[in-house]
């Protein structure tokens, strides 16, 4: 009787076109998700992954020298759907208070929908990397794209309520500093006895934007002094 479990067979890794090339290297990004997926990070590796693929380990070095690499890749593919789905939500509000929310909201949503991406891109030990060690997540196109997605939502924000320019890196840092740690409370702390998670999460939506709006807004007493 034939084992259910088939065990790969090893085979040539194909070296044609840039296509191919871009083919493959997506080939192997998928398989590592799968191995996250199922094990942690903590069980990726290039050998695993090769076995994953049905590859010699050799084989992939050429296309991710590292495992560093090849985090950096996953990251990339998690920051992109991430921010477009934040994307799709700010597109449909119309003022710049409503929009500051619909991006928490849909930021909430999408890690909330994707515990294991909340884990790949917050907790493995490269992401805690210093920044100015160059470490490989910040030095991603796609980190960049979504730090930079806020500015304009700061900025609007700025312009709508006659806040402060000077403060909207601040309010920028305050929003995903909080946006973090909730979602480390609901996806990692999972001992705490946590009493209502949809209550939590719709004051922690109008809390993180309310303090974003205060962090730019002038006090009455500033205003009246400058009047």
């Amino acid at each position: 009787m034939a084992s259910e479990t088939s065990v790969p067979t090893h085979r040539r890794v194909r070296r044609g076109s840039a296509e191919d090339h871009d083919q493959l290297r997506q080939q192997i990004v998928a398989a590592a998700f799968a191995i996250h997926e199922r094990e942690g990070v903590s069980a990726l590796s290039m050998r695993a992954l090769a076995a994953e693929m049905g590859v010699s380990p050799m084989a992939l070095y050429r296309y991710y020298p590292s495992k560093a690499d090849l985090l950096r890749a996953m990251w990339e593919v998690v920051l992109s759907d991430a921010q477009a789905s934040v994307k799709a939500a700010v597109a449909t509000q119309k003022t710049a208070r409503a929009r500051l929310r619909a991006s928490i909201e849909s930021f909430l949503r999408y890690w909330e929908s994707h515990p294991a991406h909340f884990r790949l891109v917050y907790m493995t030990p490269e992401t805690m990397e210093d920044r100015a060690q160059g470490a490989p997540l910040t030095g991603s196109e796609a980190y960049v794209s979504a730090v930079d997605l806020a500015g304009p939502l700061i900025d609007e924000l700025v312009a709508e309520i006659g806040g402060r320019k000077d403060r909207a890196l601040v309010a920028r840092d305050l929003r995903m500093s909080l946006m973090v740690g909730y979602l480390h409370a609901r996806i990692v702390n999972t001992r705490y006895p946590w009493s209502d998670f949809d209550a939590l999460r719709a004051c922690a939506v109008e809390t993180i934007a309310a303090g974003v709006e205060a962090c730019v807004a002038r006090s009455p007493a500033r205003s009246a002094k400058r009047s």
